[in-house]
């Protein structure tokens, strides 16, 4: 059940200072939490607990407060708070949402599905409770109670648009689930932050029949539509990419000495999307010994857990240019704690986080015993795998238009040859086709 922000509520926000009762808009009560956590999370926390308990009407800032628990890697504290607050409103759907997330970030996807069965049992006339209890059973191979549930989410609302895209990689009947969707997109009802979801499936279908121009065209519109939904400048990620070559010098490389008593090792699989990742990580994590990692943030938020730590204002590039080695190990600390969830009590666990790739330099740094298995694809199948699929969030947004999805492809292959430079045993190249 995926949470979205609510809208601000015109009830003011209540709090005590001094023993005197104030009041604020909702707004301010938001900017004020976040310049305290820019300088103290934890006192940050504590005033976003204080203020939900006492304005229960404060939808938006309960999100932003479950949001900012989710950030840094807080998956029980999170958890804790929902139940709490399910106990004073049981339908609470911010909270709902949150609560299922949490689970699903600690890998306890059969409690999830569980507790959306009770969801679903009170609520039986929900479409997005079906279509979320559908992709749920879907991650954990269920596919015939997925299918059953994306069926019922139609069944409930054909304008409805998500489930009929999840329930297009399980059709049994392609030309009458074509059919369908054809009818839903010729009634012209669907939002157009969500007629995306109809196109991508029925170019699933028509490419599934074996209509290659039908499909084509359906997947234009798909991408077309989908772009959007969303404001994006490509550039600012290429920026990103050169960066981190300005920061991690051949001379920096080379100067990187880090140590580690940890008896932890990652393995990080980096590539472009559609490359062949979940392959490689399927392969090693098959191992009884290794624990598969999936796509997390956990990296993303040690940098910013340790630059926050350092007390630094500037930005993460700044930061990253005045490190020494307590910073480092501090990062590599926070990292191993992050991935706690998803390694258990295994010792080698695996990280196929797409943007890992701008991070090699501090794996070095913060990382030693980690290893870097690169995997490389044909460049054109990788870019229409990338064309043809609708990702999930906010994830490769570039791929969504041929322009962004080449300048894409350059930048990151000019950053893999630059790593592959100034390493030395730190990566290792996989060819997706000799693989």
């Amino acid at each position: 059940m995926q949470a979205s922000v609510p809208n601000t509520t015109t009830k003011p926000i209540v709090y005590a200072q001094n023993g005197i009762r104030k009041e604020i808009s909702e707004d301010q009560a938001l900017y004020m939490l976040e310049s305290i956590a820019n300088h103290d999370m934890q006192r940050a926390l504590g005033h976003y607990l204080k203020l939900c308990n006492a304005n229960l009407h404060a939808q938006q800032l309960l999100w932003k407060f479950y949001a900012t628990l989710l950030d840094m890697f807080m998956f029980e504290e999170l958890l804790a708070v929902t139940n709490e607050r399910l106990k004073k409103l049981p339908w609470c759907g911010v909270s709902i949402s949150w609560k299922i997330n949490a689970l699903q970030h600690m890998f306890r996807n059969e409690e999830a599905i569980a507790y959306l069965k009770e969801i679903e049992q009170a609520h039986p006339g929900d479409p997005l409770i079906k279509n979320t209890l559908g992709t749920f059973c879907k991650d954990v191979g269920d596919f015939e109670h997925a299918q059953t549930c994306f069926d019922q989410a139609i069944a409930l609302d054909p304008n409805y648009a998500p489930p009929h895209w999840y329930r297009s990689e399980l059709s049994v009947d392609p030309v009458a689930d074509l059919a369908t969707i054809q009818s839903v997109i010729a009634a012209s009802n669907i939002s157009d932050e969500h007629a995306h979801y109809l196109h991508f499936a029925a170019y699933r279908y028509c490419e599934t029949m074996g209509n290659t121009d039908e499909a084509f065209e359906h997947l234009l519109i798909a991408n077309a539509m989908k772009r959007r939904t969303f404001d994006y400048d490509v550039r600012h990620e290429t920026n990103t990419d050169k960066s981190a070559k300005q920061i991690f010098t051949a001379e920096v490389m080379a100067s990187l000495q880090p140590q580690s008593t940890s008896a932890l090792r990652a393995i990080f699989i980096m590539g472009m999307p559609r490359s062949g990742t979940t392959l490689v990580e399927q392969i090693i994590s098959s191992h009884s010994q290794v624990a598969g990692g999936d796509e997390c943030t956990a990296l993303s938020n040690a940098i910013m857990r340790a630059q926050r730590h350092s007390q630094f204002a500037g930005s993460v590039d700044q930061w990253l240019r005045s490190r020494d080695s307590s910073d480092w190990a501090r990062i590599g600390g926070y990292y191993e704690d992050n991935m706690r969830f998803i390694r258990g009590d295994k010792k080698v666990f695996t990280d196929k986080n797409l943007f890992n790739h701008r991070a090699v330099g501090i794996i070095k740094a913060s990382l030693p015993n980690a290893k870097i298995i690169v995997v490389e694809r044909n460049a054109m199948d990788v870019g229409f795998g990338c064309f043809r699929q609708l990702f999930g969030g906010d994830g490769a947004k570039f791929s969504y238009r041929f322009d962004e999805l080449a300048a894409m492809l350059a930048s990151y292959n000019s950053l893999m040859t630059y790593w592959q430079s100034v390493t030395d045993g730190l990566m290792m190249k996989v060819k997706y086709e000799e693989l």
